[in-house]
């Protein structure tokens, strides 16, 4: 092999391997925040409660869909906040997340940006942890369980019972269950699971979908 040529694959080794141990050092700065972010969620209940916010419609039959969020503050004065997406008419909750070390600045726009251009509102913090448990509750009846995630967000909240449940608050629409289908839902398998533990003809839906069955 002439000596140019070996050189130039020398100095092409030597590059991969920088760029492996860059792509190496990458990803264990990604799984060590990751680690990092999950312990602070999972010590969240520690944290003192700044505040709870709701979306304005809340109290309205449609479209259904409750968003709220829960603001704790860390140690180190940064914001840790829970996210949870509640379909009050069937579901229960179907969408949580959370975001840790949240600076003081910057929080209210990471809320604002979770309701989608709705503006939300102040809550007592016992109605969004009622609308969310109640939630899990109503859906459970008919097979549903909460969002995968809600393993780690139910961290954020306080334990169910700790704070009272004053409210009000319906599920359902005219006593039945009311599923209105959204673009990531699986609408055969729901409705399949709503004939299951529901009944025929004991719930109602609403769906873009044509040939569901």
């Amino acid at each position: 092999m002439p000596q140019d040529e070996r050189k130039r694959q020398k100095a092409l080794m030597k590059k991969r391997s920088k760029q492996k141990a860059h792509a190496q050092q990458r990803a264990r700065h990604q799984q060590s925040t990751s680690f990092s972010s999950q312990m602070l969620i999972r010590r969240a209940r520690t944290f003192p409660l700044l505040e709870c916010w709701i979306s304005s419609s809340w109290e309205q039959e449609t479209p259904g869909l409750v968003e709220i969020v829960v603001v704790r503050e860390q140690p180190d004065g940064n914001i840790c906040l829970g996210l949870y997406l509640v379909d009050k008419l069937c579901l229960g909750l179907k969408n949580t997340f959370a975001r840790t070390d949240v600076p003081r600045s910057r929080y209210k726009q990471e809320i604002n940006t979770f309701f989608r251009g709705e503006e939300p509102v102040s809550c007592p913090p016992e109605l969004a942890h009622q609308m969310i448990y109640a939630s899990i509750e109503y859906a459970a009846q008919f097979g549903f369980t909460p969002e995968k995630d809600f393993a780690l967000t139910e961290s954020i909240l306080a334990p169910r019972g700790e704070l009272p449940e004053p409210y009000n608050l319906e599920f359902g629409r005219n006593g039945k269950p009311f599923f209105i289908a959204g673009p990531h839902d699986n609408v055969k398998r729901i409705l399949t699971q709503l004939e299951k533990t529901a009944g025929p003809g004991n719930f109602d839906y609403l769906a873009m979908v044509p040939d569901m069955f």
